[in-house]
């Protein structure tokens, strides 16, 4: 996976903001419902996350943050030990798992990665999907698009499918998901493709684009562990269902991605990799690599 980082001014701006954001999530004593080999060190969960993939994770004056950073603290809470975050792409982050010197593995994590990189995939805490934003609210999808000139990430899942679709006709291709969305907000093309969560969030700084609908069926983002940590990977299955049933990922997620709606994920993609993103996929980027 490429490395993303974030440089954009307007960007950062909007990740300090949302990091003050980060109540809700009360502070108990801890009880470890975990302990060596299960996890590597005594008391702590150490989660691996790349921070130069924001939505998703980010460093703001010192600070990581994230929607990930989030999830990883309400699930050491719940697993009674102390977050420790681990900087790393998914698969320096994998080798890590596989060698004992890191938990779970978050980055954006899909079935279909986890299972390329050789973990299992431990549940679910987001769904997402390549989707469209426009200027007005008209809904959109795909069929929708060949006479419009859509601007898209090159190498992105978005800029795959549309070139599959329609070749590069319509496409006005961009180095990052942040400069298309700009030329769309610009009126240098209609509309814009790409990773809904990230536009989201983009969205908070490039304004005047809306959500306009879903491209291809949503897919599950979730934490993997190493194959060989059972009880861990169970422990961290029943935290994440809990913290679903009880609203608050839902709860991270409005505060990440707005009121972007929620993907349903297809029964059929809960367990199979058919519904994820080509791996070969580029990831969508805030900003110039």
């Amino acid at each position: 996976m490429t490395r993303r980082t974030l440089t954009a001014l307007a960007l950062v701006t909007a990740m300090a903001l949302l990091a003050g954001c980060t109540g809700g999530i009360g502070a108990a004593t801890l009880k470890p419902r975990l302990s060596p080999p299960a996890i590597s060190k005594p008391g702590v969960l150490r989660a691996a996350i790349d921070l130069s993939y924001p939505p998703f994770g980010g460093t703001v004056k010192g600070k990581q943050v994230g929607l990930e950073v989030d999830v990883a603290a309400a699930l050491a809470e719940q697993l009674g030990l102390k977050l420790e975050i681990v900087n790393l792409a998914p698969a320096a982050a994998a080798e890590q798992a596989r060698a004992g010197t890191v938990d779970v593995v978050f980055g954006g994590l899909t079935v279909e990665q986890s299972v390329a990189l050789q973990l299992s995939y431990a549940g679910t805490y987001v769904s997402d999907s390549s989707a469209v934003f426009a200027s007005d609210t008209t809904s959109l999808t795909i069929g929708d698009l060949s006479a419009r000139k859509v601007a898209v990430q090159k190498g992105s899942a978005a800029y795959w499918l549309l070139l599959d679709e329609y070749g590069e006709g319509p496409l006005v291709v961009m180095p990052t998901l942040l400069e298309a969305m700009r030329a769309a907000a610009e009126g240098k093309a209609d509309v814009v493709a790409g990773d809904a969560l990230v536009a989201a969030y983009i969205g908070r700084s490039v304004t005047g684009l809306k959500y306009g609908g879903q491209l291809a069926p949503a897919y599950p983002i979730g934490v993997g562990v190493a194959q060989d940590k059972t009880k861990l990977e169970t422990e961290v299955r029943s935290v994440l269902d809990k913290l679903s049933s009880q609203g608050v990922l839902e709860t991270l997620r409005r505060k990440w991605a707005g009121d972007l709606p929620k993907f349903k994920v297809p029964a059929s993609a809960s367990d199979q990799t058919t519904a994820t993103p080509d791996a070969t996929a580029t990831p969508e980027s805030t900003t110039t690599p």
